[in-house]
């Protein structure tokens, strides 16, 4: 609570101090705990939360029973549900997923932003992350309802109203988005090179032209952004079919019609579900048959005006004079600080940032902490941190949005590029072969002089232009045929690599009916006066973020 408060909790003094990597590893915990709970409750809700026996007695001294832990566990999805379902003006973690930078501001962003801006919005890609993953959590809840008790019961329909927290998940779902993206439509651009080294358009200098379009994206089932063809929106995804589950547990289950108290108001909340039972839906969900037939009843069926009653006498809204309400135990210790005799909330979670930093983050910084270092090389298959204590901001945001994935899942595969060419290079491939795939010769570009380059402005954001030293690593001629592709393969340090293609490298030529004289096999050398002495070609496109 401390992080995620504003000013006033630890997020100034982390920043400060350099832990944001920490802070965003502290923050994934939550969603990796949610991710477990997923796993245990997929066979079922444990025997031990469903007891509600002697144990309760020792609740008030820290030992809650296992059916307090279960509604502690119900009001959790309900805050993470209503979280979800609330409008993205009014949510800025949701509204970071929604509206996501373009490439080139992003790129920009990154480099500018603070730290503490960094710890700010890893808070945020972590509630979101968490929150998804806490729908699949409620989903299995409902789907167990029957197995808990009446009062746990009566929360989930009554008090958060489940049924009704799943809609606003169907009519904007939290998992798909619609953003608009540039796309660069230059075709058959052929660059020259002139002696000077510079890079020459033969068809003039016209800058590369560009057009935006509107793209559908969704989170696939390793929660990271992909863009969906219009012909597949209807397809469900993993998270787009948690809420359709919930829902139909929700209204074919007996015990939830007989306890659910319907009125006027939760009828017509629930009428809006009916336009999406269309037949692609039915389709891929044939269980959803049922809860089409449950809601043509109740379009014929009369309930009483909202807040009067329902139609159930067996419904605890409403229907008697008396309701009584559990409290979340577990919860309450926690922001009452349990025996400490603290009165407010905040004193306690102040208490609480203040030991955090006192005990954990005060005495080591992200790159001197050797936790962190084991995690990412030993969990995540890293190469670690460095040990240089002037870590700059940009590189601890690669290294945590490739680490985790609740950092990663704020960039779309659009912008997955980022995370490769991010290191520095270290080496480029060129393959030079003919249209049988055989290699007529192989060549490797190194860094001159260790030369870093120079970065211009694009459309697509930044573009680093480096000079090479070039030196033949195979090939048994001289000779290139004019119809030949090139492939290259460009290492970064950390051996990451990008792959490359290009079509024909189209070389000026000739043809001689007769063999000319000096011909060898070797080839034969074009006039100078006639043809240039280079030839500029390009591998790749900017529009794929990979050119050679």
């Amino acid at each position: 609570d401390g992080v995620r408060s504003n000013d006033k909790g630890l997020a100034i003094d982390l920043a400060k101090n350099g832990n944001g990597l920490r802070v965003a590893f502290i923050l994934h915990a939550e969603t990796t705990i949610v991710s477990l709970l997923n796993l245990i409750f997929y066979r079922g809700i444990p025997h031990g939360l469903l007891d509600g026996g002697s144990a309760g007695g020792n609740a008030s001294k820290g030992n809650p029973s296992g059916d307090e832990a279960l509604l502690s566990l119900v009001d959790y999805c309900a805050r993470q549900l209503i979280f979800l379902g609330s409008p993205s003006d009014s949510n800025p973690s949701l509204q970071r997923q929604k509206y996501p930078l373009a490439a080139a501001e992003l790129a920009s962003h990154l480099q500018t932003r603070s730290r503490l801006d960094e710890i700010r919005e890893t808070v945020l890609d972590s509630s979101y992350q968490t929150a998804v993953a806490s729908v699949a959590l409620a989903r299995y809840l409902c789907e167990h309802i029957e197995e808990m008790g009446p009062s746990i019961l009566s929360r989930m329909l009554e008090l958060h109203d489940f049924l009704l927290l799943f809609i606003p998940l169907v009519e904007e779902p939290p998992w798909t988005r619609r953003r608009l993206i540039t796309v660069n439509t230059s075709k058959g651009c052929c660059e020259r090179g002139g002696d000077d080294g510079q890079r020459h358009d033969s068809g003039g200098s016209e800058k590369p032209k560009t057009t935006t379009k509107m793209i559908w994206e969704k989170l696939n089932n390793q929660n990271e952004w992909e863009e969906t063809p219009p012909s597949s929106l209807l397809h469900l995804t993993k998270n787009e079919g948690q809420p359709w589950l919930a829902i139909y547990h929700l209204t074919t289950s007996p015990i939830c019609r007989e306890s659910y108290g319907l009125d006027e108001f939760r009828k017509s909340q629930l009428m809006r579900l009916r336009k999406y039972l269309n037949e692609a839906l039915l389709d891929q969900l044939p269980v959803m048959g049922e809860v089409a037939r449950y809601l043509d009843e109740l379009s014929i069926l009369g309930v009483p005006p909202s807040g009067q009653g329902s139609h159930r006498p067996s419904s605890s809204a409403s229907s008697s004079g008396l309701l009584l309400q559990r409290v979340d135990v577990v919860r309450e210790e926690i922001l009452r600080g349990r025996d400490s005799g603290w009165n407010r909330a905040n004193e306690f979670c102040e208490e609480v940032a203040r030991r955090q930093w006192e005990d954990v983050f005060c005495k080591v910084t992200d790159s001197r902490d050797n936790e962190l270092k084991r995690i990412a090389e030993e969990v995540y298959g890293g190469a670690g941190i460095s040990n240089d204590s002037d870590v700059d901001l940009q590189s601890r945001a690669v290294v945590a949005e490739a680490l985790l994935q609740s950092n990663k899942s704020s960039l779309s595969k659009d912008d997955e590029w980022k995370g490769h060419i991010s290191k520095p290079l270290d080496k480029v491939t060129l393959v030079i072969q003919d249209n049988q795939g055989v290699s007529l010769g192989a060549f490797e570009f190194v860094p001159k002089n260790d030369d870093s380059g120079q970065i211009s402005e694009t459309p697509l954001g930044p573009f680093r232009r480096m000079k090479l030293a070039i030196r033949r690593i195979s090939g048994d001629g001289d000779a290139i045929f004019p119809s030949a592709k090139a492939v290259a393969n460009i290492h970064f340090q950390g051996d990451e690599q990008i792959h490359t293609v290009s079509g024909s490298i189209s070389l000026p030529t000739t043809q001689h009916r007769s063999t000319p004289e000096g011909y060898d096999e070797v080839g034969i050398s074009l006039p100078t006066d006639q043809y240039p002495s280079k030839e500029w070609r390009q591998i790749g496109d900017l529009d794929g973020r990979n050119v050679v």
